[in-house]
């Protein structure tokens, strides 16, 4: 990696589920909750898979334009109800504290609901390392889109260049490179370096640790791993 063609990173841009919060897993049991409740019938892996990552209502809207409000609202009462199953990565706590250690500063882009991530990481202890969140609800378009990228750093007051963003998804990569911003891939959970790797990420990163090995390479202070 050539650390000169970066600029000084002044923050850091995080994907929640799957990224910094293990929650896919839940967020597919909630789903088919929805849809065996509202529909009759589970919802099939196809189907799951193209939701991972993405603004589920908005999607379920598009598929069933009757039921598909009922179908999230179902599977997001579930979910709220059954929050207890959900964790932090290990060593996300870890790697938070030592990037705000360095005087980054930190935001969340999630396709969840604004206020559902802001509950979740309040519960979770790691709301105060944020200095916002940017939910479904605050942009027209979501990612693989650019568009809550593209807010993010408007709120940040920085360019593209001064930021990285940490996401597990192809579509994160994908928005991620739409805004200008260099990607990194989270495989520590649901994330899988097969499905990342043909839209370039800047790294693949096997621990939250990475993260913080990868900004200190940056600044030309770690020359470890990576």
């Amino acid at each position: 990696m050539d650390s000169g063609v970066f600029p000084i990173i002044k923050a850091v841009i995080f994907d929640m589920d799957g990224t910094l919060l293990d929650s896919e897993g839940m967020s597919a049991v909630a789903t088919d909750y929805g849809f065996r409740k509202v529909l009759g019938r589970g919802i099939t892996g196809e189907e799951n898979a193209q939701l991972i990552g993405r603004p589920v209502k908005k999607i379920l809207s598009e598929w069933f334009p009757e039921k598909g409000d009922e179908i999230y609202e179902t599977g997001r009462k579930y979910y709220n109800d059954n929050i207890s199953s959900i964790r932090v990565y290990p060593g996300v706590r870890e790697m938070l504290e030592k990037i705000s250690a360095m005087g980054l500063r930190m935001a969340v882009v999630t396709s969840s609901h604004r206020t559902d991530a802001e509950t979740l990481l309040t519960i979770f202890g790691i709301k105060k390392y944020f200095q916002f969140y940017i939910g479904q609800e605050d942009t027209v378009y979501q990612k693989p889109d650019p568009e809550p990228l593209f807010l993010a750093l408007k709120k940040l007051h920085l360019r593209s260049v001064d930021c990285i963003y940490v996401g597990d998804q192809p579509y994160d990569i994908i928005a991620a490179h739409g805004a200008g911003i260099k990607p990194l891939g989270a495989v520590w959970g649901s994330g899988r370096v097969e499905r990342m790797d043909q839209y370039h990420p800047e790294a693949i990163l096997e621990d939250p640790e990475d993260v913080v090995y990868f900004i200190r390479r940056l600044k030309g202070t770690d020359k470890g791993k990576l």
